[in-house]
């Protein structure tokens, strides 16, 4: 028996449909974006799916296809992983759920005439891990007295003056300093990252290649007895890369990291700032929806309890709002934000560095001068 369906004369059915809830495949990415190789050499390429709205990234390497332009220079197995045969250049892309991305590679003679050392190793491929990853950030504690210092560092002439602990000479122009504990002895000591290169020195303890031009350099700690760790965040991809220990994904391109101890148990988490809607994604903790684009994220302990709390500068107004905190009005569009536990109670106090001037001021606290126009703060 057949059924028909009867419809009234003057009557319109109108069919609906629902879409279906998920996340929405933004793009992929290849990472690295490109990689350097000898003849007979080989790397890895990963594929990474960006998802809407999603600051956690999807590791799908081995479900992409691969191929590479010309296979006579270099080879890509399913997994991505790169074999290289000849001299030449060639790019290796990524095929996923419609979706695609490039990395170049190029292959050159194992002992080039023109290269003196052998050039910076590329951040090696990592599982990533299952738990969750937390460090520590680390401070601007100079001297190890357990407050934070005023600093600067100088690029055009490679000086940092710390105020009533040292004045050395370290670095050059477009260094970024990267100050942090390297060592383990309750201090931060003094580095950069030459991001040209690759380059992490840090005075008087290592030098290593880690990193790149793409990418911001993000000291990180483990946890409060170790050493710091030379880490990366590459925005184009969201990868968090930590140097023998870890890679995770984590963000999206124009996200701003904010790793901190969002949930009181004395680890910060990996954790980042999506001016463009407010959100605060904070891996494994929260998502919160707190300032705007033109804001600048500054988050803190502001009340002592050892939670951190979302918190934003905002220059056209001197707004500091500190979520669930509060709101105050200190500082203007010319100057830096600086909050950092200056007295040593525990408590981040709002901070600015105004240097036009040299002033910083810090709420309740002080007004000093130290610096001027083009010196960077490195205190914490």
């Amino acid at each position: 028996m057949k059924l028909r369906t009867i419809v009234p004369a003057g009557f319109v059915f109108i069919v609906v449909i629902f879409p279906v809830f998920g996340r929405e495949l933004e793009y992929i990415t290849v990472e690295p974006d490109s990689m350097n190789l000898h003849p007979g050499g080989s790397d890895r390429f990963e594929a990474i799916a960006h998802y809407d709205e999603d600051p956690e990234e999807i590791d799908v390497t081995d479900d992409a296809d691969w191929s590479s332009d010309n296979e006579n220079i270099a080879t890509v197995s399913g997994s991505g992983s790169v074999t290289a045969h000849q001299i030449g250049e060639t790019a290796v892309t990524a095929e996923y759920e419609g979706e695609s991305d490039s990395g170049d590679v190029s292959v050159t003679a194992a002992t080039p005439p023109y290269a003196p050392t052998p050039p910076p190793t590329a951040i090696p491929p990592s599982p990533t891990p299952s738990a969750p990853v937390r460090f520590i950030l680390d401070s601007g504690d100079y001297n190890g007295d357990g407050t934070s210092d005023i600093a600067i560092f100088r690029d055009g002439s490679g000086l940092w003056a710390v105020r009533d602990v040292t004045r050395v000479y370290f670095g050059t122009t477009d260094d970024r300093p990267v100050p942090g504990d390297y060592d383990g002895d309750g201090t931060a000591e003094i580095a950069i990252f030459r991001d040209s290169t690759g380059l992490w020195a840090v005075r008087g303890v290592t030098r290593v290649y880690f990193g790149s031009s793409a990418d911001t350099a993000i000291p990180l700690r483990f946890n409060s007895s170790s050493a710091c760790e030379i880490g990366i965040f590459r925005p184009s991809s969201g990868l968090w890369a930590i140097r023998d220990a870890t890679r995770v994904y984590f963000g999206s391109p124009g996200d701003r990291p904010v790793p901190g101890d969002y949930d009181g148990d004395a680890l910060k988490e990996i954790g980042v700032f999506r001016g463009s809607t407010g959100l605060w994604a904070i891996r494994g903790v929260s998502r919160m929806y707190f300032g705007s684009n033109s804001d600048t994220a500054v988050p803190g302990d502001y009340d002592g309890d050892g939670v951190w709390e979302a918190g934003i500068f905002r220059p056209s107004s001197g707004l500091w709002a500190i979520r669930g905190i509060t709101r105050i009005y200190f500082g203007g569009t010319s100057d830096r934000p600086v909050p950092a536990d200056y007295t040593g109670s525990g408590t981040d106090r709002e901070g600015i560095f105004r240097e036009n001037s040299g002033l910083w001021a810090v709420k309740d606290i002080t007004r000093v001068y130290y610096g001027s126009s083009g010196d960077t703060p490195v205190t914490r």
